[in-house]
């Protein structure tokens, strides 16, 4: 009679099924300013700070490894690692990750090419099928360009560092970005005279919601769900605008109106 009540009194103190570890392990590629690894590879940066705020907000605790994006995605499809960030949404990876309906932070994209070339982009990204355009490994650019993607003439490298040196060498016509680590990569590079060959095309290709999704595997949709409450008491609180002045983010009109009340 003790060992049933013993039983019943322990599977009424665990956890329902669905919540967190005490530590969520996430995985991420390295997207400075939003992530990127110290010399002791500990992860940081603003979407670490942003995650690691809502987290400790929900009672959890947070850790992160940087690693190449397509061992991230298959981390997370396998159920070896609770969630992954900063991710798009695209029907195919929602066949295995739980996306957050809150956005962490919208990713204005543009295109960047030589600064003495004669390339043009009026937002008709099928207009540039004769153009080379270099992207990184296994990244989405929002689903404007991967519609376009077949028609377009794409070599893919490892980092967007490397594509910013094809370009300024000429060995590809334009590279995609986001807009922050796309200023954050040419500050980098100023000193080698790279940045000064490059120039970003004013039309904006896209403004993408950029999320964090949980492993299907991990059964972890409950947390997702609180994870969202969360982030906009914490968007209401102050404290994510004061993180973009941290990090020196300029307030776009895309980030004006994810910040204001809803």
């Amino acid at each position: 009679m003790r060992a049933g009540l013993l039983a019943v009194l322990l599977a009424l103190a665990a956890p329902p099924r669905g919540a967190a570890a005490e530590v969520l392990r996430c995985v991420s590629l390295e997207y400075p300013p939003l992530i990127q690894k110290d010399a002791d590879g500990r992860a940081h940066g603003l979407a670490v700070d942003i995650v690691g705020a809502v987290l400790r907000r929900m009672g959890h605790a947070l850790s992160v490894e940087v690693l190449p994006w397509g061992r991230s995605l298959a981390l997370a499809r396998l159920g070896e690692r609770d969630c992954v960030f900063t991710i798009f949404h695209s029907p195919e990876r929602a066949q295995f990750l739980d996306f957050s309906r809150e956005s962490i932070i919208p990713q204005i994209i543009y295109f960047y090419a030589r600064r003495d070339g004669a390339v043009a982009f009026d937002g008709n990204l099928r207009a540039l099928g004769a153009r080379t355009v270099g992207t990184v490994l296994m990244v989405n650019y929002g689903a404007k360009f991967e519609a376009a993607r077949p028609a377009l003439q794409v070599q893919e490298v490892a980092t967007l560092e490397q594509n910013f040196r094809k370009l300024a060498l000429g060995r590809i016509d334009l590279t995609p970005s986001n807009l922050y680590t796309a200023s954050y990569t040419l500050g980098l590079l100023g000193a080698s005279g790279v940045a000064a060959r490059i120039v970003q095309l004013p039309q904006p290709i896209d403004s993408v919601p950029s999320f964090i999704a949980f492993a299907k595997r991990r059964h972890l949709t409950a947390l997702r769900d609180q994870f969202d409450v969360e982030l906009r008491a914490f968007v209401a609180s102050g404290a994510y605008r004061r993180l973009l002045e941290q990090y020196r983010i300029e307030v776009t009109p895309e980030l004006a109106r994810f910040l204001a009340p809803r």
